[in-house]
């Protein structure tokens, strides 16, 4: 029975949605008479779609890795961090290893400082040598070496970084060198092809595929970033490298992945890439809005709450001088709106206060006691003691994936 239903097995090609991705292939069982009746033309329809299906999808990524797959580069880092042995005693004992390799103790020197080394990738915006990577592939790097595709290796500087988004901007000396367009935020479609190009585990230019399978995750590694979700294969050393449509054009900025599950990856958005590189560019540094609150979600069980709100951000705290002292936000105000965008949670609030800039003013629709209230707030720049503090807390040399 299992050779008949073998023997009565042929291929049909399906087009995927919009015909973009090109042909797959299916498998369908037929009645053994019908098939054998069949035979030669089933054969040649069978040749038909196994050529089709190779003109398909892998054709269109094969293609699309030749032509951009040269702007992406890996990255290499040497991070000076401090021997928490030397602290203990400058000297370690060793108890196996004699001076002539044989057993027995003695007392082996510490230095006070060892180096690690890091990996990860990148991708060049700029024929004169920029670079857009992560944070946390960066940060603390006292070396810093870029390595083409084509293996020539150059040394790195870092022109910028900010910690509150996890990108970095790095320069290498260089002229005429291959890059790759960003996407327009707007195109972006759930469902969508995407080509990820990294250095995993540091196998240099690596491609995996899948599809784009969510918009604006709320993660706990960076509530800053509302990320896009992927099933493309991401692992360590992919951090920094570009998440691709099959345009070529660069729709993200591979981050994070989940450890509990598979198929999850995360990236930081196009969108948040063309707001912060041209800032890292001119300034070295980004000039964070803020409001002066702590927020958190409001709680599960709004029937327990002393007035019940559907959704917003729960005002924690408030910072005294800050903007939204100035206009008298309280601990327990419940933020709706900001500029008539809807809040359904800290994260929102933290992302919508982030499209604005120091000296802008902010409309807030206030939940305070039950009965709604409007504020105008004009947003001030972050202190340093708390910019400070985020880049202590978020370059940890532990933030790989």
């Amino acid at each position: 029975m299992g050779n008949k239903l073998i023997s009565g097995l042929t291929t049909v090609a399906v087009g995927f949605a919009g015909g973009a991705a090109g042909t797959a292939t299916v498998l369908i069982a037929k009645p053994p008479l019908f098939a054998a009746a069949q035979a030669a033309p089933a054969a040649a329809a069978a040749t038909t779609a196994t050529h089709q299906a190779r003109t398909g999808p892998p054709e269109i990524i094969a293609d699309l890795v030749e032509r951009v797959g040269p702007a992406v580069v890996n990255i290499d880092t040497v991070t000076k961090q401090r021997n928490p042995f030397y602290d203990v005693h400058p000297f370690m004992q060793d108890p196996f290893f004699g001076p002539f390799g044989g057993f027995g103790t003695q007392q082996r020197p510490q230095k006070p400082f060892v180096l690690r080394k890091g990996i990860g990738s990148g991708f060049i915006i700029d024929p004169d040598g920029l670079i857009v990577t992560n944070n946390h592939v960066v940060a603390g790097a006292s070396e810093l070496s870029v390595t083409l595709p084509d293996g020539k290796k150059l040394k790195g500087k870092v022109l910028g970084k900010d910690p509150g988004t996890d990108l970095a901007l790095v320069k290498v000396d260089g002229k005429n060198l291959p890059t790759l367009p960003m996407a327009d935020p707007a195109s972006l479609r759930v469902g969508e092809w995407v080509v990820a190009i990294g250095s995993p585990l540091g196998l240099q230019h690596t491609v995996t595929s899948g599809i784009l399978s969510a918009m604006n995750r709320d993660v706990a590694v960076n509530p800053r970033v509302n990320f896009l979700q992927t099933d493309a294969p991401i692992n360590p050393g992919n951090s920094g490298g570009p998440l691709l449509n099959l345009r070529g054009e660069v729709i993200g900025v591979n981050t994070a992945v989940s450890r509990e599950g598979q198929g999850i990856g995360f990236a930081i958005p196009v969108s948040t890439v063309n707001d912060v590189i041209p800032q890292l560019k001119t300034r070295g540094t980004v000039e964070r809005p803020w409001l002066g609150v702590a927020v958190d979600n409001l709680p599960e069980e709004r029937g327990k709450m002393f007035y019940p709100a559907e959704s917003g951000a729960l005002v924690t705290d408030v910072t005294k001088g800050g903007p939204a002292d100035k206009i008298g936000l309280q601990a327990g105000d419940i933020i709706l709106e900001v500029n008539g965008r809807a809040i359904h949670g800290a994260s929102e609030l933290i992302w919508a206060i982030a499209k604005y800039k120091k000296g802008d003013s902010v409309k807030l629709l206030v939940s305070r006691e039950g009965q709604k209230k409007t504020f105008t707030a004009t947003l001030d720049k972050m202190p340093d003691k708390l910019a400070q503090g985020m880049r202590r807390s978020e370059e940890a040399p532990d933030s790989e994936e």
